[in-house]
């Protein structure tokens, strides 16, 4: 079974080669690898030299264009049975196109999407890089989703990633839409609306480089909150998974029970959001307890709500963020 890893970078090229390196090492080699590059300089050299002599196709786009385009623009020159998704901060375990292959080819499963959840590294040993990876380690800062737990395996809602079957994934496409966007929720909503199967398992094994910025973390959020508001005005879907239900009626019960208290309700949010995140943290992380992670924890959240606020207001403004980068 022939499969292609297709991504994209934009001057983020030491992460890209360090994800390359664990896709040249997979037990089954990709047919191709498909990279649209939006930098400033061009690393096709470096990468043929990276491939050496191997039995792999490298396709190189070097154009300056917004992700969801340049996902399209990768998908479109795949030729293989199937196409596996990279971000250059990605890293794969040598088995992890094999156990995905696997599970595609198995016929009485019938999956269109495979993927697993990705266990956080930290990029370096520094006090805000650790920081960041404890943030994007706590499953209770997102409320507790399926594709954030490493245990689990079974259907879900969304795939970090994703390793499609590539007819599939050439008919349904990614939303070019030039808002920002949460594409990895979409094209896997529309796979799920069309009654194909997405299916998360702890043998697809997948790492990811965190940011060692607090800063960038936390704009990482706001874009999160942003992206979130604009998925549901272009999906006409208020709720894409239940988690997104069950958080929406808990707001809406609290905002009704302090309504008339309107002049002291930032207030709550904050002070609600931060007891939820030290309950978790003390009862579920226990010997991994850190003190002060329900204030992080608490940042991130509010950032995330200012985003969709500013993203929601952003109806109204002509100026529009088109780039689909995050930073």
């Amino acid at each position: 079974m022939t499969y292609s890893f297709f991504g994209t970078c934009a001057d983020d090229h030491d992460q890209f080669f360090g994800c390359l390196k664990t896709i040249l090492t997979q037990t089954i080699l990709p047919k191709q690898i498909i990279l649209v590059d939006s930098g400033n300089l061009n690393i096709e050299k470096e990468i043929q030299k990276k491939i050496n002599n191997k039995d792999i196709f490298l396709i190189y786009i070097f154009e300056k264009i917004s992700r969801v385009k340049s996902l399209n623009m990768a998908i479109d020159k795949s030729t293989t049975r199937y196409s596996f998704r990279f971000d250059s901060r990605s890293r794969f375990s040598k088995s992890y196109a094999e156990n995905a292959i696997r599970l595609l080819s198995d016929k009485s499963l019938d999956l269109a999407v495979v993927g697993g959840v990705p266990k956080i590294l930290n990029s370096s040993y520094k006090f805000q890089a650790f920081i960041c990876a404890e943030i994007m380690r706590r499953q209770y800062i997102f409320f507790f989703p399926r594709h954030r737990n490493p245990k689990y395996s079974g259907f879900s809602s969304s795939v970090y990633l994703g390793c499609f079957r590539t007819d599939l994934l050439q008919n349904i496409r990614f939303s070019d839409n030039k808002k920002l966007l949460s594409e990895d929720s979409l094209i896997i909503n529309e796979f799920l609306e069309r009654g194909f199967k997405v299916f998360l398992s702890s043998n697809i094994n997948i790492s990811y480089v965190c940011r060692d910025s607090l800063l960038n973390i936390i704009k990482l959020f706001n874009t999160y909150g942003y992206c979130r508001i604009n998925t549901i005005i272009t999906s006409r879907k208020l709720f894409i998974s239940k988690r997104h239900f069950y958080v929406f009626i808990i707001v809406s019960f609290l905002s009704f029970m302090l309504i008339k208290y309107s002049f002291l309700y930032l207030f709550f949010l904050i002070l609600i959001l931060f007891v939820f995140n030290l309950f978790n943290e003390i009862f579920f992380l226990r010997k991994n307890f850190k003190v002060y992670m329900p204030f992080y924890a608490t940042l991130c959240q509010f950032s995330w709500i200012f985003g969709f606020f500013w993203g929601l207001l952003g109806i109204l403004r002509r100026k529009k963020i088109q780039s689909n980068f995050i930073s």
